[in-house]
């Protein structure tokens, strides 16, 4: 029924330039070319009113700036006026040859995911994350690092992560012991709640060096906020262009009308397709290795905004989802994808245009081996895995959309991040729940601790 994103440009918000914007193909997903495992167009009209409801809520939830329910979907605008100070620690931060981010989820997956898509914008600067509390882990970076040449950020929006803090306490107490502790005082950065928090007031107590979190903003919301654009700036990556993609995609879904609003669009069709159709797992599967962190960040933002029960009849809301990289995948998942259960749908990311492409030398032996691979390059075959295995899942009756980034920069990731933001809200919204909060989690945090009081 639709294909969103048609348009190859879209005006910027902050110049007035025309740059390329992400193609939203969701051709797929509906009946006409998945059956009856697909949306019809009466299943989306019949939610036309809801849509709409949804997308007033969204309106009426940014409305006061950071101060707003949905204050993620303001970062764009409203860290401009934080940038240069953030700009400013970033710049003390990037002389330093070694990095260690300490974070976990929000705190880290954003960061990392955009890192690791631009393949490490700082050639100079080492950058290690140090999120899962695994002793083996941090035994071994602390003994490849030089103390005088690291610089150490914490963050936890609410100072008191027990993973972050345990393994912030024991990197302070390395750098102390080794540089004394004024020397170990310039080499730290804390981000957290502009007030509370044992975090905070270890910044404030000891005069280090400190940014806010915006207390509307939640950690897996937060790669736009200081918890992102602060070790993102010091690695070389350009800030400004992340938060006007994020802007410039904003203002592309402002419409109600889903057919000029692709964040709509997609979160119609992935309510629909769990609620009417029983698509129960959610697959993203990017055709760019450089997106696999990208998946990761996505995961969590899915499960943990919509994995919960619904306020009024308990029912339980969201898909599952799951990371797959094309080709690696095509080769471990492609056959229960194929023949097992119809309980998914799959989000492919494609790069229409690669910066780098290798030609693929054939002799004379080998040209009449692989006469298919005849003046063609590596992207030619990438290109060629990415259409074959979408057309066996659509063939096979499995709805899928596809993203197609028209390249892969600071711009386009601040439009593909503010699109998964604002489909993951309008989506709990559509089932009814509240994509903010995170209950469950809560609980094992409480619990965490509860058996260390016990030991």
């Amino acid at each position: 029924m639709s294909t969103s994103g048609t348009e190859k440009t879209a005006a910027n918000t902050t110049t007035g330039q025309r740059n390329p914007v992400l193609h939203i193909d969701t051709a797929n997903v509906y009946t006409p070319q998945v059956g009856n495992e697909g949306v019809s167009p009466s299943e989306l009209a019949a939610i036309d009113q809801k849509l709409r409801q949804v997308h007033q809520r969204l309106l009426k939830g940014s409305n006061d700036g950071l101060e707003a329910e949905y204050a993620c979907l303001n970062l764009p605008h409203h860290m401009s006026r934080l940038l240069p100070k953030i700009e400013q620690m970033a710049h003390e931060i990037s002389r330093f040859p070694d990095i260690v981010l300490i974070g976990i989820g929000g705190s880290s997956l954003g960061s990392k995911a955009v890192w690791h898509a631009l393949n490490g914008a700082s050639q100079k600067t080492r950058l290690h994350f140090v999120e899962n509390a695994d002793p083996y882990d941090l035994h071994h970076l602390l003994s490849r690092l030089s103390p005088t040449d690291t610089a150490v950020i914490c963050i936890s929006k609410s100072g008191r992560t027990m993973e972050t803090i345990a393994q912030y306490l024991i990197l302070r107490g390395w750098l102390s012991d080794k540089l004394g502790n004024d020397q170990a005082l310039k080499r730290q950065w804390i981000i957290t709640d502009p007030e509370t928090g044992w975090l905070r007031r270890l910044a404030q107590r000891e005069n280090i060096a400190s940014l806010p979190v915006p207390p509307k903003v939640g950690g897996r919301y937060s790669v736009l906020s200081p918890v992102g654009l602060l070790p993102l700036t010091a690695l070389g990556v350009d800030a400004r262009a992340l938060l006007r993609g994020a802007a410039d995609n904003a203002a592309r879904c402002a419409a109600e009308d889903l057919r000029l609003n692709p964040a709509l669009e997609m979160a119609a069709l992935y309510f629909l397709l769990d609620v009417k159709k029983n698509k129960r797992i959610s697959i993203m599967m990017p055709y760019i290795n450089r997106l696999r962190f990208f998946v990761d960040w996505y995961c969590q933002l899915w499960a943990e905004s919509l994995g919960k029960k619904n306020t009024a009849n308990k029912e339980p809301a969201g898909s599952l989802p799951v990371r797959a990289v094309g080709t690696i995948d095509q080769h471990s998942q492609l056959q229960m994808y194929l023949e097992s259960r119809y309980d998914k749908v799959f989000t492919f990311i494609e790069l229409a245009h690669w910066e780098h492409n290798l030609s693929i030398p054939l002799g004379a032996e080998d040209r009449e081996a692989f006469p298919y691979l005849k003046e063609k390059t590596l992207a030619d075959v990438m290109h060629a895995e990415f259409n074959a295995t979408r057309e066996t899942i659509t063939k096979t009756g499995h709805p899928n959309l596809t993203i197609r980034l028209p390249r892969l920069d600071a711009y386009i990731l601040g439009q593909l991040i503010d699109l998964y933001q604002r489909v993951t809200i309008y989506t709990g919204q559509l089932y009814g729940i509240n994509p903010l909060d995170q209950p469950a989690v809560e609980e094992g945090k409480k619990l965490a601790v509860r058996y260390l009081l016990r030991e």
